[in-house]
């Protein structure tokens, strides 16, 4: 039913404006308290006038250039958020309970205007107080001797941006149900549910979608429609320090054109929510859901998503006592999806028994569950399968396990646009399709995953392992623009596998062993510039010396000393550096130092000793030094450190070149191999 009458034409009523401001004014005053607080009053109480703002001091001047700028940013959206919602709650609770909603739009007055004023009063609730600390916080600094109108005048806008955004959101919640408790649970939902799904979806695609990596643009949209995050992770201030990184050199303010677009965006559901107010019946007061064509769509909502979610978390929790697989999966996805099902139910028509009337629809959500189920786990649509041409193939990238041993080139990375590289990784990508339902079986069978092996010598090698789990990605870039991402989390392997050329085990542990991918592993292509500075040989106790240690004075001591050797290190002389470095350029590229293997079995333990060559490099200002440094934050603080590369290289048997040079140098006695150690 609309309101009976409408007669006053006007748009805005200024005495219902001001009957809500004096009606609400904890949620406007407790609002502007937190940042009086914040602002003029933390300026005047917990920071000294004047002084260099470039350090990390108190100084009044740091916190009128940074620290006003940092609150524009994170506390900012949090207060915003909350606060948004608490004024929506308040302004428009004459909706929720029959008597007020009818005796308000009994008035005389127009629906337009009656929104309106309601939204303006809401709005005012954080615009005002926004102003009035703005102001004082002028006076503030202006009195500390530390005024940056610039800053608080972006400060004052991000706030304008924020309450734009996430008040007309809370209002465009509220003129969808009739029950003000359930507005902040909409609200809340709604802010995250974007991401949520999106992780939820994802997750469970992995169980049924051998291969599954991502849905491309999906996470970015989900991510703008999560706006909590986008904001906190776009907007703030950003420090630019000098190379010692005691200076501040310049303070930047980053992000607020993602304000604007959201306070467009406001604006937006703003008239929405006035769409929907107009036509909105006064009967849905204490109603979950006050719209009817958004009915259907909450019930089959609450009823996927709590398939999704309480359904992974009981396969999680349960699974384990059950066949592993997406059908178990499902079966838990199904018993919660039902049950939410049968609750949204349950809140729509405000009674238990609902079982009888709404059973058929519960059935074609299971259905429908089901099958998704179906075409994914029989990969009907051919995802799993696809392995693209390798001459469509214009670059790839590929992250493979972290390997044995424990040195920089244990995480595998490949970035290329070589043609026999494409190929191998691609005919590598085929084998471990070709294998998914095989390797499977074998994992269920598999017993052992470490045991005792016996080596030609008649030496007995302990705990080796003889089976393990790891990770695969990789992303193609074809020739139409496209991409191919995969995403194998679990590849199971074993000792049999890699020792039969053709399998997928074998066929990764051979190309991470190629030189070129190798050499990757420990240093970026062009080390022309790069200067040796320092280079060390770790050096460990083989277990001989604690003995004779604990006998003499005990097993304390044994273990202390044992642990002070085995962190030591022996210093390579300077005269040996360009020799150390050309024999470990010729061993890197010939494939006989920095072998990788996938399993710590008998051949890892035979091949690799026990020591590290430590290299500290100087590298210039401007050339790469490799991933951890390509990684490194953003803040120049670590310019000093960014020019120096440090590199582990394990020492290895087959290093012809290397252990000549630390034989020279009187170094290779201190080499212990893994196997002999006890």
């Amino acid at each position: 039913m609309k309101s009976a009458t409408s007669s006053s034409k006007s748009w805005f009523y200024p005495t219902l404006w001001k009957k809500n401001m004096a009606r609400f004014w904890p949620v406007w005053a407790l609002y502007g308290l937190v940042w009086l607080v914040a602002l003029p009053l933390n300026l005047m109480t917990n920071y000294r006038g004047g002084g260099n703002w470039g350090g990390l001091d108190e100084g009044a001047n740091h916190f009128a250039n940074y620290t006003v700028l940092e609150y524009a940013g994170e506390l900012s959206v949090i207060l915003s958020v909350g606060f948004a919602i608490l004024a929506a709650m308040a302004v428009f609770s004459y909706l929720y309970q029959s008597r007020s909603v009818g005796m308000l739009h009994a008035l005389p007055v127009k629906r337009e205007g009656l929104f309106l004023t309601n939204y303006l009063s809401g709005l005012s609730f954080l615009l005002l107080p926004a102003v009035a600390v703005f102001g004082l916080a002028l006076l503030a600094e202006a009195a500390k001797g530390c005024l940056n109108a610039g800053a608080l005048g972006l400060w004052l806008g991000c706030q304008v941006c924020y309450a734009l955004f996430f008040y007309s959101f809370a209002v465009f919640c509220a003129m969808f149900t009739g029950h003000i408790l359930a507005l902040p649970a909409f609200y809340a939902i709604l802010n995250g549910l974007a991401t949520g799904l999106y992780v939820l979806v994802s997750a469970v695609l992995r169980q049924f979608v051998f291969g599954f990596s991502g849905i491309d643009g999906v996470e970015r949209a989900a991510l703008w429609l999560t706006p909590v995050a986008k904001l906190i992770d776009k907007v703030g201030a950003t420090q630019e320090w000098d190379e010692a990184g005691a200076v501040v050199l310049a303070i930047r303010f980053q992000g607020f054109g993602y304000a604007l677009v959201y306070a467009l965006a406001g604006l937006v559901l703003a008239v929405l929510a006035l769409c929907l107010y107009r036509r909105r019946s006064l009967e849905t007061a204490g109603d979950v859901v006050a719209v009817s064509w958004v009915r259907p769509i909450f019930k089959y909502g609450v009823g996927l998503c709590a398939g999704l979610a309480f359904g992974s978390v009981l396969y999680a929790w349960l699974g384990w006592n059950l066949p592993q697989g997406a059908w178990t999966l499902l079966l838990f996805m199904l018993l919660c999806g039902a049950m939410g099902y049968f609750v949204a139910e349950m809140l729509l028509q405000k009674a238990f028994w609902v079982f009888k009337g709404s059973w058929k629809g519960c059935v074609l959500l299971l259905c429908a569950m089901t099958a998704a189920t179906a075409v994914m786990e029989l990969d009907l649509t051919g995802f799993e399968r696809r392995v693209p041409d390798p001459d469509r193939v214009v670059s790839l990238t590929l992250y493979g396990p972290y390997t044995a041993p424990n040195d920089d080139g244990r995480s595998v990375g490949l970035d290329t646009s070589d043609p026999e590289l494409i190929r191998l990784v691609t005919e590598l990508h085929r084998a471990v399709v070709e294998e998914k339902d095989a390797v499977d079986r074998d994992r269920s069978d598999f017993d052992g995953w470490y045991g005792d092996v016996t080596l030609a010598d008649g030496t007995v090698l302990r705990d080796i392992q003889k089976a393990d789990s790891v990770q695969l990605r990789i992303s193609y870039d074809l020739d139409t623009g496209a991409q191919v991402r995969r995403r194998y989390d679990d590849l199971f392997l074993t000792a049999d596998m890699l020792a039969d050329p053709d399998s997928a085990a074998a066929r990764l542990q051979a190309l991470i062993n190629r030189p070129e991918v190798t050499w990757y592993g420990y240093f970026p292509a062009d080390i022309s510039g790069w200067r040796l500075v320092d280079a060390y040989l770790t050096v460990t106790d083989d277990g001989r010396q604690w003995a004779e240690n604990a006998e003499k004075y005990g097993e304390e001591y044994a273990d202390r000393y044992a642990e002070e050797v085995q962190a030591g290190r022996a210093a390579v002389p300077q005269e040996g550096w360009d020799d150390l470095l050309a024999a470990l350029q010729s061993d890197l590229k010939a494939g006989r130092i920095g072998r990788r293997y996938l399993l710590d079995d008998a051949q890892r333990q035979t091949n690799c000793y026990y020591n590290d060559l430590e290299l500290t490099f100087y590298v210039p200002e401007g050339q790469a030094a490799g991933t951890e440094t390509a990684l490194a934050a953003d803040s120049t603080q670590r310019a000093n450190r960014e020019r120096t590369r440090s590199v582990t290289i394990t020492v290895q048997k087959t290093a012809t070149d290397t252990l000549a040079v630390l034989e020279r140098l009187g170094l290779a006695g201190a080499l212990v191999l893994r196997a002999d150690l006890p």
